[in-house]
């Protein structure tokens, strides 16, 4: 028995599998990242706390001996299990590597692949049915979150995709769609960009906000940045009915028929929530980076063909 393995068993710290498995639902708890182990992570204390590890398991350290400057080198036991069991994770193909996320999205976190997504939700017991609407993030889903982020802003921009078809939905067809809702929520910090209510369910496994699309689905507009904004979704369902738009300089414009909507109707309690969108004085929140906004030629066909005047 190796040095390592007669310390964990003298400390009597959980078995691998069971960290793996752990640090799958933690995973999936913390939206598909979690960052390195090192000292002073919450992570490191959370996943502890799961096992009910004691001080003394949390402190116990192996002792090696470092050759190359002929000292002792000290690693905590329970970072050492940690690490141990996400990289088994990464060897399955269940989470990427800090390196390999580094590359992707320029910080150093595990996190999830698709492969690693399913597994998390059966150890929760979470229908896969529902992955569709989890905003989790996975690695493949991050690519295209990436490529959508740093497409080219062009001003001929056409907010239609012809070749855009209603199909049976695919695997790649669900990536799409989920790609295009993670990175307008991002993009957005996760808030409404009208009345910026920001709010999630309390498992931290959903958003209130949701991915709008301005040239609709139905009308085969595009699933990329320049066409999608977030909403709440009293705000998406307004927005798609009609009973306000967005201007050129990306201030609301509300329906003039919002004042012959009857007494008692788009309130809630003495919020009326109608009458709050013909306020002068309200901005937009739309992301600081200027590229991502969405582009005047969907907002313009929105204006000409949605909006009620």
């Amino acid at each position: 028995m190796s040095y390592e393995s007669q310390m964990l068993e003298q400390f009597e710290m959980p078995t691998q599998k069971a960290v793996e498995q752990a640090l799958l639902r933690a995973l999936l708890k913390h939206g598909g990242v979690i960052k390195e182990f090192g000292s002073g992570q919450e992570i490191v204390d959370e996943i502890a706390s799961e096992f009910g590890l004691n001080e003394r398991q949390r402190s116990a350290f192996l002792e090696t001996i470092y050759r190359k400057e002929n000292r002792i080198k000290k690693a905590l036991l329970w970072h050492r299990l940690l690490f141990r069991a996400a990289d088994a994770l990464a060897r399955n193909n269940l989470v990427t590597r800090p390196t390999q996320t580094l590359q992707l999205t320029k910080k150093h976190e595990w996190l999830l692949t698709e492969k690693g997504f399913d597994n998390a939700l059966k150890l929760c017991k979470i229908p896969s049915a529902i992955k569709e609407f989890l905003p989790v993030k996975s690695f493949e889903v991050q690519k295209i979150v990436k490529k959508l982020t740093e497409s080219r802003r062009t001003e001929d921009y056409d907010p239609f995709d012809k070749n855009k078809k209603i199909v049976i939905t695919t695997r790649e067809s669900a990536l799409r769609t989920r790609g295009f809702r993670q990175a307008i929520i991002e993009a957005y910090s996760h808030r409404c960009a009208v009345c910026g209510l920001k709010i999630n369910s309390p498992d931290s496994l959903s958003w209130e906000v949701e991915a709008a699309h301005i040239v609709s689905h139905r009308y085969k507009g595009r699933d990329d940045i320049f066409n999608g904004i977030a909403l709440c979704r009293f705000h998406h369902w307004a927005f798609d009915v009609g009973w306000f738009t967005i201007m050129d300089n990306f201030t609301i414009q509300a329906s003039a028929q919002i004042r012959h909507v009857p007494a008692g109707f788009g309130k809630i309690e003495e919020y009326d929530f109608l009458l709050a969108l013909t306020n002068k004085n309200h901005e937009m929140r739309f992301p600081d980076r200027s590229e991502i906004r969405p582009h005047q030629n969907a907002i313009r066909w929105h204006r000409q063909n949605i909006f009620h005047q």
